[in-house]
């Protein structure tokens, strides 16, 4: 054989070689891309939820029980949080407060439904936090000049009253959203986001944000959740 063929099966070789190398690197990456993912949700303890576009369907503002429509399946999701033994906490906009279009009365009675179609799965929330403010409303009229606050979302401020009032950190905790101002807040307090093609899907344009995973709905986020940690 001449020197050229001796070249040839030596370069094959190497190629082989290489390509059994980079298929080692990648397979090692994975593996710990799992147990990266693993590990950040062997820590859970608390599920912080979106409302509406979550749990209820978005046609728009819910302004009363009626508008109040369950997502299929959302119940039974949270039903199976609830037996893991996540405590499961409600963190919303409501900018229908600003604006004048809801009254805390018929707010409670919107929650009172959400509980009680929640109860017939065997389901429940642990507490609900709310921001009732807009920038650009406030009792029913436009304000002059915008005023932002910190408890509506992507404020954290909400985050940071559940965390405080019931004791976890943001390291225990998944936040799971339909919009970009949920995945914004979550990455802000420092928390992990899954997001939900329900709702908004993240598609509400409201801020510059992505979610760490994306889940067809509630039910598929839980799945995921449970699947992923011990």
């Amino acid at each position: 054989m001449d020197n050229s063929g001796r070249s040839f099966l030596k370069q094959s070789g190497n190629c082989q070689n290489y390509k059994i190398q980079n298929f080692i690197f990648f397979e090692a990456i994975l593996i710990n891309m799992k147990e990266m993912s693993n590990s950040i949700f062997n820590n859970i303890r608390v599920i912080l939820l979106d409302r509406d576009g979550v749990i209820n369907e978005e046609p728009g503002p819910i302004l009363s029980p009626e508008q109040f429509v369950m997502i299929p399946k959302s119940a039974e999701a949270l039903a199976r949080l609830n037996a893991r033994g996540w405590r499961c906490f409600v963190i919303t906009n409501q900018a229908a407060f600003a604006r004048g279009d809801l009254s805390e009365s018929v707010f409670q009675t919107i929650t009172e439904k959400m509980r009680a179609e929640l109860e017939k799965s065997a389901a429940h929330i642990d507490g609900q936090y709310y921001c009732p403010h807009h920038p650009d409303w406030e009792n029913g009229q436009r304000r002059s000049a915008a005023k932002a606050c910190n408890c509506r979302k992507p404020g954290t401020l909400l985050l940071e009253q559940a965390s405080a009032e019931h004791g976890f950190s943001a390291d225990e905790t998944v936040f799971i959203g339909d919009s970009t101002s949920d995945f914004a807040a979550a990455t802000k307090w420092g928390t992990c986001s899954i997001g939900v093609r329900t709702g908004h899907a993240g598609r509400d344009r409201k801020v510059s944000a992505e979610p760490d995973y994306w889940q067809a709905d509630l039910w598929e986020a839980v799945e995921f959740l449970l699947k992923n940690s011990i």
